[in-house]
C-alpha cells in the first residue's frame, strides 16, 4: 500500500448556530475585505485551495493544506479583522471527508437559518468563482465543487426539498406584508445580492411603492429598473425622506446606519427589518417601543413558514449528498496512487531514453509510451484494487 502525505481539506465556521448577530458582525468580511484577505495567500505554497464565504448568517473559511492548521487560519482571520472571538463559538473540521460533507450540506441549505435557503448556493458559487479567478482553487476543490453543483441539480430535480423553501429575504418581505400590507411605502437600503433577493419577493408579493437607496447610485438605479413603479434615492438623501416610508428594509452592513435622529419627526416608518451583518439599525429602547424592529436572528421566530415539504425531503437530500460525497472521496483517495504511477512512468521513460542513447538507438515517442502503458497496467490495477 502506498503511504503519502496529502493535503487535507479543512473548515472554520462562525454561524448563527453558535453566535448572535453582534458577534457574527465582528467577523463579517465585506467584498473588498474578502479580496484583500485572499490575496495575502496567493503566493503561499502550502495552500492548494482557499475560499472565504461571508454572509449574514455565517463566515466560513474552506482551505486545503498539508501543514497549515485551522488554528493558524483562525489567528489570521481574527488578526485581519482586529477582533477576538472565543474559540467555543467556532466550528472547526480538519479531515477531508468531514469537511467535504459539511461544505456540501451548507451549499444545499441544510445548515441555513431557513431550511433549504435558496440563496446560499449562489453565495457559495460566488465565493468559489472569486477564489478561482485569483488562482486559489486546486484540482481537489474543482472536483469537490463539481459534486456540490451536481448535488444541487439532483436535489432540485429529484426531491421536493427546495419547493417549499425560502430565504431570509422572503421572510423579511412576508413580515412587512403581514404587518402593514402590500400597499406600504418601502425603503430598501442596499443593492447587493440580499437586496436583489428582497426585490424579487417585493415584486412577487405585489409591493408597488418601493424606493431603493445605495451608496453606489448606479447600482440602486439598475435594481430599481426591476419594476416600472420602483424608484431610487441618493444615499445622502435618506435622512431627508426617511419619514415618508412605512417600512425600511436594510441589507447594508454599516454599523449604526439608522439611528434615533431619524425618528424625530411626528411620522416615521413603523416596521424596520435589519438583514445586515453587522446590524445597521441602532435605536434606543424608547424608540423601539414605537416601531416593530426585527433582525435576521429573530425573523424566523416571528414568522411561521411551512417547512413540511422541505423537512420531509431531508433524508433524500442526505442520501444524494452521501452518493456524491462517495464519488469525490473515491477520486480523492486515488490521488496518491495516481501521483505514484505518474512518477513511476516518468522514471521508466527516463530510464528507457537513457539506455537508448547509450546504445545509440532510437524509438518513436509513441512506441515508448506504448511500452510504458504495458509495463504500468498490471501494477496500476493491483494498486487500485488494494486501495
Amino acid at each position: 500500500m502506498i503511504h503519502q502525505t496529502m493535503p487535507s481539506i479543512k473548515v472554520i465556521s462562525l454561524s448563527y448556530k453558535t453566535a448572535d448577530v453582534a458577534v457574527r458582525g465582528q467577523l463579517q468580511f465585506s467584498e473588498e475585505e474578502v479580496q484583500t484577505f485572499l490575496a495575502n495567500f496567493q503566493a503561499h505554497e502550502d495552500f492548494q485551495s482557499l475560499m472565504l464565504l461571508s454572509t449574514c448568517n455565517r463566515t466560513e473559511l474552506y482551505f486545503e493544506s498539508e501543514t497549515t492548521s485551522a488554528k493558524d487560519m483562525i489567528e489570521q482571520m481574527l488578526t485581519f479583522k482586529n477582533v477576538w472571538i472565543g474559540g467555543h463559538l467556532l466550528k472547526v473540521i480538519e479531515t477531508t471527508q468531514e469537511s467535504a460533507q459539511y461544505m456540501m450540506e451548507v451549499a444545499m441549505g441544510l445548515h441555513s437559518m431557513v431550511l433549504g435557503d435558496k440563496q446560499i448556493i449562489q453565495q457559495v458559487k460566488s465565493a468559489y468563482l472569486q477564489s478561482q479567478s485569483m488562482g486559489l482553487i486546486s484540482g481537489a476543490f474543482e472536483r469537490l465543487f463539481q459534486q456540490v453543483f451536481r448535488s444541487f441539480k439532483r436535489i432540485s430535480n429529484e426531491t421536493a426539498f427546495l419547493k417549499g423553501s425560502q430565504s431570509t429575504s422572503y421572510l423579511a418581505v412576508e413580515h412587512a406584508r403581514r404587518l402593514v400590507g402590500k400597499q406600504a411605502k418601502v425603503l430598501l437600503l442596499g443593492a447587493g445580492e440580499i437586496a436583489k433577493d428582497v426585490v424579487k419577493y417585493l415584486v412577487s408579493q405585489g409591493f408597488e411603492n418601493v424606493v431603493i437607496a445605495n451608496r453606489t447610485l448606479e447600482k440602486a438605479q439598475a435594481l430599481a429598473k426591476s419594476r416600472d413603479s420602483y424608484f431610487y434615492l441618493p444615499f445622502s438623501e435618506i435622512p431627508q425622506y426617511f419619514s415618508d416610508f412605512d417600512v425600511v428594509i436594510s441589507s447594508i452592513g454599516v454599523k449604526d446606519l439608522i439611528q434615533d435622529t431619524f425618528f424625530r419627526k411626528s411620522t416615521f416608518p413603523k416596521v424596520l427589518v435589519d438583514l445586515a451583518v453587522p446590524a445597521s439599525i441602532s435605536i434606543s429602547e424608547q424608540t423601539k417601543q414605537s416601531v416593530q424592529l426585527i433582525n435576521i436572528d429573530t425573523l424566523v421566530e416571528k414568522i411561521q413558514v411551512n417547512k413540511t415539504e422541505s423537512q420531509a425531503a431531508v433524508n433524500e437530500v442526505q442520501t444524494i449528498i452521501e452518493q456524491e460525497l462517495a464519488q469525490f472521496m473515491k477520486w480523492h483517495d486515488s490521488l496518491p496512487i495516481n501521483q505514484f504511477l505518474a512518477s513511476l512512468k516518468q522514471h521508466y521513460k527516463s530510464t528507457i531514453q537513457e539506455k537508448l542513447q547509450q546504445h545509440k538507438q532510437e524509438l518513436p515517442d509513441g512506441v515508448i509510451d506504448s511500452i510504458l502503458a504495458a509495463l504500468l497496467k498490471t501494477p496500476a490495477v493491483s494498486l487500485k484494487n488494494m486501495n
